[in-house]
């Protein structure tokens, strides 16, 4: 039907109509405002109808009552204003919404890091890396601290460099580099960000290239490192049972921190590595005496049923950098070490008593290299435990302050 420019509305028409429901096709305010309410319409709807440059356009202004009477006429001014000024207000309707539009995607891409860490996480690290844990445990300690309230596309490579520079050991800088890295890239995948802040650096530019290590502790440092850990405040006796653990059995830390106390069977003095290893094969090991008087306090710390040797209350048993802020409180004038370091070192000082290579090599749970390990396929139990008593008695002499008398052991052994 034609729009009579002549007919005004007021608001309690308009709500007679709504509560009558009395449909219609259009009805004028004047001045191009008109309001729609048809059968398909679940509100009445506020249009203003102009021409320009003799095309007939129309724009919706609202639904009522969101959209008020008062302000459909206000809008109606507004855009009769800009076509005096030879603006087509459908136009510039269209780029305000375009405009809108741009500005809620924007910010639903631009969440923080910390949110952008926990969706990569989900979707590429957790339950299908068994380093999951330890790697966003890295994550928490050094990045979200430094980055992780920032917007996404936010971050800088200026912000990286920081990132890096805080980070005082080279290994863990290598590998927040690298986890960064692929972070940002997960970025760009969803959307968020078309360029990678840290894809300019390398590991020259963290922690650098890492040579073989060939640290050990010296029998004098071993002396040395017992004294503090008994003396030194912040490290407490948990802590330095668990160091001379990890000596006396030389495992490597996560295999300890893993173990359950169903693994310990302290009537044969044995422990049983199940196959969640690095070399991925299970072994028993024998333990000596100190081992056992080591383990049997350790199991007195208990948390509820926690299944655990050493039970932690995040991932059922301790985390990866359990030791590290305790290692940091040693007052001891010795050059630094990491706990890998312990391997080596008894690795080191068999040899010094006498340890048969093999033997030696299978109390580390080392494959045997070449066609001898092809071969050899011996477990050296009773030959392991030999070795393993003997180095238990050289620690204790160490824990003593005293020297120890080398008596090597046969090389049969």
């Amino acid at each position: 039907m034609a729009i009579k420019d002549t007919l005004k509305l007021n608001d309690r028409d308009i709500r007679q109509w709504i509560k009558s429901n009395t449909r219609f096709d259009a009805k004028a305010d004047g001045n191009g405002l008109y309001i729609r309410y048809r059968a398909v319409d679940k509100n009445p709807m506020f249009y203003f109808r102009f021409k320009f440059a003799g095309v007939e356009n129309k724009i919706i202004l609202g639904k009522y009552p969101e959209k008020s009477l008062a302000s459909a006429r206000k809008d109606c001014v507004t855009h009769r204003a800009a076509i005096l000024k030879g603006l087509n207000p459908a136009l510039i309707k269209r780029e305000q919404k375009a405009d809108s539009i741009a500005k809620v995607l924007a910010e639903q891409s631009a969440n923080t890091v910390s949110e952008l860490v926990n969706d990569f996480f989900k979707r590429n690290i957790d339950g299908k890396i068994k380093s999951g844990v330890a790697l966003r445990q890295r994550v928490d300690n050094h990045l979200i601290p430094v980055i992780g309230k920032m917007k996404v596309d936010a971050v800088l490579p200026m912000h990286i460099s920081n990132l890096l520079d805080g980070i005082a050991t080279p290994t863990a800088a290598n590998k927040i580099l690298s986890i960064t890295k692929r972070i940002f890239n997960h970025a760009i995948k969803r959307h968020s960000i078309t360029h990678n802040p840290a894809s300019a650096f390398d590991i020259s530019d963290a922690g650098g290239s890492m040579p073989d290590r060939d640290r050990f502790l010296s029998e004098s440092e071993l002396i040395m490192l017992f004294k503090a850990m008994q003396t030194s405040k912040g490290f407490i006796r948990r802590h330095y049972l668990v160091m001379k653990l990890l000596l006396l059995v030389g495992c490597r830390k996560n295999e300890l921190y893993k173990a359950k106390r169903e693994d310990f069977d302290l009537d044969a003095a044995t422990w049983t590595m199940s196959l969640d290893n690095k070399t991925k094969s299970a072994i028993v090991i024998p333990l000596s005496n100190p081992s056992l008087a080591i383990i049997r306090e350790l199991m007195q710390f208990k948390i509820d049923d926690n299944e655990y040797l050493l039970p932690g209350k995040v991932t059922g048993h301790v985390g990866i950098g359990y030791l590290n802020m305790a290692l940091g409180n040693l007052k001891v004038d010795i050059e630094p070490f990491r706990i890998h370091d312990l391997r080596r070192t008894m690795r080191t000082h068999l040899g010094k008593l006498g340890v048969d290579r093999f033997v030696a090599e299978r109390c580390l749970n080392h494959a045997i290299p070449g066609m001898e390990g092809v071969y050899d396929a011996g477990d050296y139990f009773t030959e392991r435990k030999a070795a393993l008593d003997k180095w238990a008695m050289f620690l204790e002499s160490c824990e003593r302050g005293e020297r120890w008398n080398v008596t090597p052991i046969r090389n049969a052994v």
